[in-house]
Order: structure tokens, then sequence, then C-alpha cells
């Protein structure tokens, strides 16, 4: 998606406002091993996940899955039997599934103390609120576009509900670049922070990720 910073970062915040300010970033919960979640920033389904996983504070291997993406989908056809998103693993209980729901209720149940987020209550409205911060973001984060795979995964800190981080997400998710997500902000204010272990550079803030990642694995 292709807009001035200054309104990116608007149209993102008023997706926050939408989901009532689910997915803010408690402190770091430890696992032995980084759970894995197949999703894609467009789908408003995948939201209710990635909202409980910030909420929980796990970390996770994202792998992105946008529309026409050839790295990770066909994966999970293999590993799931269908292309439906999201998709969880938990290698440290041994637990793979689906429906967005399902994972939230997990990831609160065996990871999260704390109540769950308003939206979550809601039911069909919930997801239909999810549905209208996918059009307020113009489907970012849908749509697969050509990019240079990392040898290594790269590291993202920020919280779900941070406006200027959804947007780093999107254009990760585009380029179907595997990255740790971490959900508890290393920067204050909600500012999202980049390692890149490939090349050992580290970058703070939305416009100067998302130009890196331009830069460094655009095609």
């Amino acid at each position: 998606m292709t807009l001035l910073h200054p309104v990116n970062i608007s149209l993102s915040f008023a997706a926050s406002v939408l989901r009532l300010g689910a997915g803010s970033a408690p402190d770091r919960v430890l696992t032995d091993e980084p759970l894995v979640l197949y999703e894609f920033e467009g789908c408003p389904y995948c939201r209710i996940a990635r909202e409980a996983v910030s909420e929980t504070g796990v970390t996770v291997l994202m792998r992105p899955c946008p529309k026409g993406g050839e790295r990770f989908r066909p994966k999970l056809k293999e590993i799931g039997g269908k292309a439906q998103f999201p998709y969880l693993i938990d290698p440290n209980t041994d637990v793979r599934m689906y429906e967005s729901a399902d994972i939230a209720r997990y990831l609160r149940d065996t990871y999260g103390d704390r109540k769950r987020p308003l939206v979550h209550w809601l039911g069909p409205v919930g997801q239909i609120l999810s549905q209208f911060a996918v059009l307020m973001r113009l489907m970012g984060g849908t749509f697969r576009s050509k990019s240079i795979a990392p040898a290594k995964a790269l590291e993202l800190y920020g919280s779900e509900r941070s406006p200027a981080t959804r947007i780093v997400k999107e254009k990760l998710c585009e380029m179907e670049i595997e990255y740790l997500w971490q959900p508890a902000p290393l920067a204050g204010g909600g500012i999202p922070q980049l390692i890149d272990p490939n090349t050992n550079e580290t970058y703070t803030g939305a416009l100067k990720i998302r130009r890196y990642l331009k830069a460094t694995y655009g095609a």
C-alpha cells in the first residue's frame, strides 16, 4: 500500500480504534520454543489471533501467507491439509489448530493471565469490526509483492495495538518475510523496532523500517 506516511499512520490508528484497544502487550512470556503462526495481515480472523498473541506476550515465529504467496501457503497445505488461516503450532505442547477463536482461547488458557479484550466478547459484532478494520487499512497486508527471502528470520518488537507496528507487519506480510514477533515493545510509545540478524542492522520507527525492508529485500 503506497500512502503518505502520516495518512498511513492515521488509517492504522483508526483500525486500532475499531478494535477497541485490543492487542496491548504485557510483560514478555518465556517459552522453550517460539510458537508458529501462519496468517496474513489482511485477514479479519487472523487479527483476532494476533491480538491474543499480543495480549499474552508470547514470542511467535510469524510465517506470512498473503494471497498469491509462494513461501508459506504451500507449506501450510502440507502440514495442515488446507490453506485456512490462521493456523497455530505450539511446539511446547504439541498443539496444532485452526480457527481464530480457538487459538485465542488456547493462548489465554495456556499463557495468559489477563481478561479477554472487550472486542473478543462481542462475537459476530467483533468479527464485523475486524472486517471493517481491514477495509480501513485498504487491504494492506493482503496481497504478495515480490521480495528476496532472508536467510534468517528477522525480529520485530511492537504490539498489535500499535498503529506504527501494524504498518510494518503489513509490509513484512506482503513481502512474505518470516520474522520472530515479540509483542512487548523495546521502545516506548508503541514504536516498533526491527532487528535483522542477516545484516546486523537495527531500525526503530515504522517509516525507517519499511524503507529498509524495501531497499534490502525488495525485488
